[in-house]
């Protein structure tokens, strides 16, 4: 199941995917994306886009949705 945070994220979260490991919210320079728990939150306005995230993710559980990573898949 993919759950999309907010009306046009950046990015959207695979939580079958998502290992709750933090990897990504270690790497977050704006505190984006935060753990609450075990659930894996982003902060879309606080976001910058810099993609830290996608290239630390081991599962890869964070999909782009929007901006220069983004390639829509027909």
């Amino acid at each position: 199941m993919t759950q999309r945070i907010g009306a046009q994220p950046f990015l959207r979260i695979d939580r079958e995917k998502c290992l709750s490991c933090a990897a990504c919210v270690a790497v977050c320079p704006l505190e984006a994306l935060l753990l609450a728990g075990l659930d894996l939150v982003f902060a879309e306005e606080t976001c910058t886009g810099c993609a830290e995230c996608f290239r630390v993710c081991p599962t890869a559980a964070l999909l782009p949705e929007s901006g220069r990573f983004y390639r829509e898949v027909a």
